[in-house]
């Protein structure tokens, strides 16, 4: 049976609200005819215990885009594989974002050095002199699909989901087990698509 092939894609807001944003990005071989029906494995780096978690979920995720005959290492013989799906995660700690505001009635200089502000005021003759910094620390999420035809020895599919969040607003478990479901309902097997989409997340729920 082939697939009825349809797609309903970057960053998580950081605001209080439910609402988040994320990228899909994926590239296909046009040509190829994916069949629900072909035998299947997803596979993970042995040594990475959290993509191998996250591929037992992109199994159940798949199995309801119609793919049947789809299972992990050990539970079926590999020479009865057509396909082949690398799964991998990842979370990056990125770099905060700061936002300055100074206010001031007092002659100096303020120059900002590697994200740190430095300022040399002359206080002589000035009235109060006021700062505030804040800095954003943000965690960047990824789920990455490559799909492989064993017969063919060919890459057939990638598949890319992205986001990034306000650390400690949710849990790693929580964005990356919606990121990589809504990757996965979103897959498009007919051509190369990339776009960022509104999705939504219970906010401090671990």
């Amino acid at each position: 049976m082939l697939l009825a092939l349809s797609a309903t894609a970057c960053f998580i807001s950081a605001c209080s609200s439910s609402n988040w944003k994320a990228e899909y990005y994926s590239t296909v071989l046009p040509t190829y005819d994916f069949d629900t029906n072909a035998p299947t494995m997803i596979v993970a780096d042995p040594w990475d215990l959290s993509s191998k978690y996250y591929a037992g979920e992109a199994l159940q995720a798949l199995k309801k885009r119609g793919f049947n005959n789809i299972y992990l290492p050990g539970q079926i013989d590999n020479s009865f594989i057509r396909n082949v799906i690398y799964v991998k995660v990842t979370k990056e700690r990125l770099d905060p974002a700061s936002n300055y505001q100074y206010t001031f009635n007092a002659k100096g200089v303020c120059n900002v050095v590697n994200g740190v502000p430095s300022c040399s005021i002359d206080t002589r003759n000035a009235g109060a002199t006021q700062r505030s910094v804040e800095r954003i620390v943000r965690d960047a999420y990824r789920v990455t699909f490559d799909w492989y035809d064993v017969y063919k020895k060919t890459r057939i599919l990638y598949v890319a989901g992205s986001a990034a969040v306000n650390s400690g607003v949710y849990s790693d478990l929580q964005v990356l087990t919606t990121l990589l479901n809504d990757t996965i309902t979103r897959m498009e097997f007919r051509r190369p698509v990339q776009y960022i989409y509104d999705g939504s997340l219970a906010q401090n729920s671990h």
